[in-house]
Order: C-alpha cells, then structure tokens, then sequence
C-alpha cells in the first residue's frame, strides 16, 4: 500500500458578535480546537485590520462562523452574521460556512465556571467568546470531517 500523504487543514472560526467576536483555531489531523482570540468591535463593527491579522498568520484553508438557529428573536443578529460572513468571504477569498451556534456561549459560560469552581473572581467575557468559538469548531469538524 503506497503511503498518500496527509494533509493537514487548517480552520478558523468565528463567534460574531457586535461587540466582540471570539475566534477559535482547529485543524484536521487532530479533529480539535481550541481558543485562539476575542477581537473587540470598532463601532459595532469587525475589526477587519485584525481579522487579515489572523487570516496572515495561520492562512486557514476553511472558515466557518457561528449562527443561531432560526428562531424570531435571532432574525437581526442572523442578518448581521450573514453580512459578516460574506465580507469575510470576499476580504479571504476563503469558502464560509455557517454552523449552529445555539447554546454555545451558555456551554463556555458552564465550562469555565466549573473550572474555576475554587478560584474567586468574575468570568471574563472574552474567554466565553474565544470558548464559545472552539466548541462551535468542534462541533462543525465532528459532523464535517471523517474520523
């Protein structure tokens, strides 16, 4: 059997939001991801000079961004992620693809509170987006990559 070489694919993903967008980093080999970054809004909107930033440095072959299922009180943030996944489509010139996000801030809110269970002090924001980001990941490569 002739060895095929493995490649390795890399995928960032995105929790939007308006004030802050939570990016996770993953890679096929491992199937895993893991918290890469919250990036701060200008004036409700991407900060798109550090978002090329990210785009230069690990040159991901895949993006997928977070959206909520499609339920009435999420009809104008989807609108906003729509907006924002295709600008990120045309400044990468990568493929975008959306999966369900629902309930992943709420599952990285429970994880780091179980994890700091003995430590004091509030839970930042920032974590839970960049948390938020890696499980929304994880769940894409696990219905999208084989095993």
């Amino acid at each position: 059997m002739p060895d095929t070489p493995i490649h390795n694919h890399v995928y960032l993903a995105f929790d939007f939001g308006e004030r802050r967008t939570g990016v996770a980093i993953g890679q096929s080999i491992t199937v895993s991801a893991r918290p890469l970054t919250t990036i701060t809004s200008v004036n409700k909107q991407p900060n798109w000079p550090q978002i090329e930033d990210l785009l230069k440095q690990w040159r991901p072959t895949q993006l997928i961004v977070g959206i909520p299922s499609d339920v009435e009180e999420n009809k104008v943030l989807r609108k906003k992620i729509t907006r924002f996944c295709s600008e990120l489509a045309n400044k990468s010139g990568l493929s975008v693809v959306t999966h369900d996000e629902t309930l992943t801030s709420d599952e990285a809110y429970m994880y780091l509170k179980n994890k700091r269970r003995k430590a004091k002090g509030k839970i930042d924001k920032q974590d839970i987006d960049q948390i938020a980001a890696a499980i929304l990941l994880e769940s894409w490569m696990s219905v999208n990559l084989p095993v």
